[in-house]
């Protein structure tokens, strides 16, 4: 992690707010204004780059693990959504007061996130097609394109619950996690609508 994202969480938590300016900021960081816009072109980038950077460690941890090629898709994002709530542990203080702070009603999300859903969108959307090819999951026209933004909005809810989980050991939130997952890919899995859409073509195809 940068010396500056250090010193942002720090700053926030010691101060509880948000730095006025650029100019503060760095002068309590120990660096010049200058060296600041060499790494951010403004504080909210740097708050984009706090969370894309715990997500980008998650991803690739898991990612390039010996056993996540093991996994089936649904293992593959259960992974991923309990790796990010391991990952935020240890700062949930400071996500707990950006969350605060920017509150939002699902789906919408804070401005912080942007470059992470991105990132979580373009992952989600790679897990989905593998599992489409894998006929774990059935390709729907129109929708197959979308689900990676519908597991976005699950990501976002299990992040909200978490916060929330005065459970030991989060115990709760585990369960969120496990609970929301399968339910997603049961809805993206075969239903008995597929069938029916199937044998409605049928019919239509030989009137």
């Amino acid at each position: 992690m940068s010396k500056l994202i250090e010193s942002y969480i720090h700053y926030t938590l010691e101060h509880n707010k948000k730095p006025e300016n650029v100019y503060l900021f760095a002068k309590s960081a120990g660096i010049e204004e200058k060296t600041f816009y060499d790494s951010y072109a403004s504080l909210e980038a740097l708050e984009d780059a706090i969370f894309l950077h715990w997500f980008e460690e998650v991803k690739h941890d898991i990612t390039h693990s010996d056993l996540y090629n093991t996994y089936s898709s649904r293992e593959k994002l259960l992974s991923i959504f309990y790796g990010w709530i391991e990952k935020i542990k240890g700062n949930r203080t400071f996500v707990k007061f950006m969350f605060d702070t920017n509150l939002k009603p699902l789906p919408n999300y804070p401005r912080f996130l942007r470059h992470m859903k991105v990132d979580f969108v373009k992952l989600a959307q790679e897990i989905v097609q593998a599992g489409i090819d894998k006929q774990e999951v059935t390709d729907r026209k129109y929708l197959s394109d979308r689900y990676g933004e519908a597991l976005w909005v699950n990501m976002l809810f299990v992040t909200g619950f978490w916060l929330k989980d005065q459970s030991a050991g989060f115990e709760k939130t585990d369960e969120a996690i496990e609970r929301s997952v399968n339910l997603a890919f049961d809805l993206m899995g075969r239903s008995p609508l597929d069938s029916m859409i199937d044998f409605g073509k049928f019919l239509f195809q030989n009137r």
